[in-house]
């Protein structure tokens, strides 16, 4: 066959198309084996992810559960210590639990001219019936109206026992607050505690004159006793308080 003819020619680019089209074909079923072996990859990926997702999540899950647990067992410790706390308190409030009461022993005086003040005459007395000691006992009278009733008796300023002072025997009773004084002026309250502690039956405060001042008539007022031991209980108060109304 004549090469330069046209039925050579044509031949040879049926030739030349046929190869083309199997290397095609042959490209396609690479590429198709390409994409059959990422869905392969990409079903295997996706189903780890979904495993370390359960993973995760159980993890996680686990995590909170033990937390909860934590949380519920802490809530649990608190309240039983509140509990615990409580109960101790109380326990000790018991075994201090002092046994003790007090009272007013006392005489109005009138005065012999309407001009003069009325004046009360009066013991303060504790007495104690418990087996365990009055220590650090802290008294305080608290008179009304104030600026009306003045309070004086055998109660001295602690200064008194400071220095060369410290051993006097005159001085049983002293003040128990700095500002004694600003407490008396301002809220009528005497603040007072013996010097030596309560470890007898009974403890008297003696000689206590209560001054009324007539230029205020009429006038209506009291005077209550408080007793303290500690500063985290509320105080004991007198059997009786002293009432004076004068017209």
């Amino acid at each position: 066959m004549d090469p330069n003819s046209e039925l050579f020619r044509a031949n040879q680019q049926v030739i030349y198309y046929r190869a083309e089209i199997v290397k095609y074909r042959n490209r396609i079923l690479e590429l198709e084996r390409l994409v059959e072996k990422e869905k392969v990859r990409n079903n295997y990926l996706q189903q780890k992810i979904r495993v370390f997702n359960n993973e995760e999540i159980d993890s996680y899950l686990q995590e909170i559960k033990e937390l909860q647990q934590k949380v519920l067992e802490l809530e649990v410790e608190l309240e039983e210590e509140s509990t615990f706390q409580k109960l101790k308190r109380e326990s000790s409030i018991k075994e201090n639990k002092l046994d003790f009461y007090s009272y007013f022993n006392y005489s109005v005086v009138f005065p012999s001219e309407s001009e003069e003040n009325v004046c009360i005459y009066s013991h303060f007395t504790i007495v104690n019936t418990g087996d365990e000691p009055l220590n650090n006992i802290v008294i305080c009278f608290k008179v009304n109206p104030i600026g009306a009733v003045i309070l004086s008796g055998q109660i001295s300023d602690p200064k008194l026992l400071q220095g060369p002072g410290m051993k006097r025997e005159d001085i049983k009773w002293v003040y128990a607050v700095e500002d004694w004084r600003k407490k008396i002026i301002e809220q009528g309250e005497y603040w007072i505690k013996p010097v030596n502690s309560f470890n007898y039956n009974t403890l008297t405060l003696k000689g206590i004159e209560i001054t009324i001042n007539n230029s205020k008539r009429p006038i209506k007022g009291t005077i209550e006793a408080f007793i303290y031991f500690d500063a985290t209980q509320p105080p004991s108060t007198s059997l009786n308080k002293i009432n004076f109304q004068i017209p």
